[in-house]
């Protein structure tokens, strides 16, 4: 008569632990407990959310875990209404971008001419709006402008990388020149010297001919050999003496920008010559068209006479 064959039910497995010693007993319940523990870190990578549970019954203990969805790297604005008080720098530290991109979304000229009730455009990220000019490429103007031009992609949307010309893009991360900040910051020039205003940027009745004219600059009245510092940093473009302007100093800035020192009495500097903003060019005088010691001082922006009042720190 054939032998029957025993077969080993899960059931007599558990019972065999349980009449085990101590340390079998534990080591079968870490193992429980290890196995449990890894399954609950091991969703279907097939769901939108993770869902796992312990116990049965009634009493049962449910957990959902969301899957967080990619960052969205487009671009987005808000509108920001101006308050009393408010600068273009408070407002850019409110929404955590630059000072460059607020100026640059706007197109502010004048950071001195925000208004209460003025509504500005304010983009979730840090950057300036760039006019495609021909023959641009997103790596011309990525490399330019020393940022990514993946990031110039990605954020505009665009489909390769040829532009068409007179669109206009978002450039993410990039800034404006620093000239041009501090041109609509109205610091773009320092004063030559400290004195009194004796002759304003207007109309004037000339001292000698008693004619009406118009006075490109500001007369600045100060004692005789005054120090006279560059306004902003540059090249003196010319120094020489003329009937009119006595003894003067001509400085060329980048971004268009010529500033004048007139009626100097002695010059310091020479022609070709970089001076940072502040060096001195020379010391004021009485030289030229000239009724007592001063310095005459006007400011040109590619080539066209600006009130040196509107420029100045």
């Amino acid at each position: 008569m054939a032998k029957k064959r025993y077969r080993i039910t899960r059931n007599d497995i558990l019972l065999a632990i349980a009449r085990g010693s101590p340390i079998i007993r534990s080591a079968f319940v870490v193992i429980c407990l290890v196995t449990l523990v890894g399954s609950s870190f091991m969703p279907d990578q097939n769901l939108s959310v993770a869902q796992g549970s312990i116990g049965s019954g009634d009493n049962v203990l449910s957990e959902t875990l969301a899957i967080s969805e990619p960052e969205d790297k487009g671009l987005s604005y808000t509108v920001y209404e101006v308050r009393k008080g408010d600068t273009v720098s408070d407002i850019a530290d409110t929404f955590d971008i630059s000072v460059d991109t607020v100026l640059s979304m706007n197109d502010i000229q004048s950071a001195r001419s925000l208004k209460p009730g003025q509504l500005l455009k304010i983009p979730n990220m840090a950057g300036i709006v760039y006019e495609v000019k021909k023959g641009d490429t997103v790596k011309a103007v990525a490399d330019k402008f020393e940022i990514s031009a993946k990031r110039i992609v990605e954020v505009n949307g665009l489909k390769s990388e040829e532009m068409s010309s007179s669109r206009t893009l978002f450039l993410p991360d990039a800034k404006l020149p620093s000239t041009t900040v501090r041109e609509i910051s109205g610091d773009l020039f320092k004063w030559p010297v400290r004195g009194v205003i004796t002759s304003w940027f207007s109309w004037r009745r000339d001292p000698f001919s008693g004619k009406n004219s118009f006075h490109n600059g500001l007369d600045i009245g100060v004692p005789l050999g005054t120090p006279i510092g560059a306004a902003m940093e540059g090249t003196v473009s010319e120094a020489g003496y003329s009937p009119i302007m006595g003894k003067y100093v001509q400085v060329s800035h980048s971004g268009g920008w010529k500033t004048l020192y007139a009626h100097m009495s002695s010059i310091q500097v020479q022609e070709g010559q970089y001076v940072n903003k502040g060096d001195r060019l020379g010391l004021s005088g009485n030289t030229g068209y000239s009724t007592g010691p001063h310095v005459h001082f006007s400011v040109f922006k590619n080539g066209k006479a600006v009130n040196p009042a509107n420029v100045l720190q």
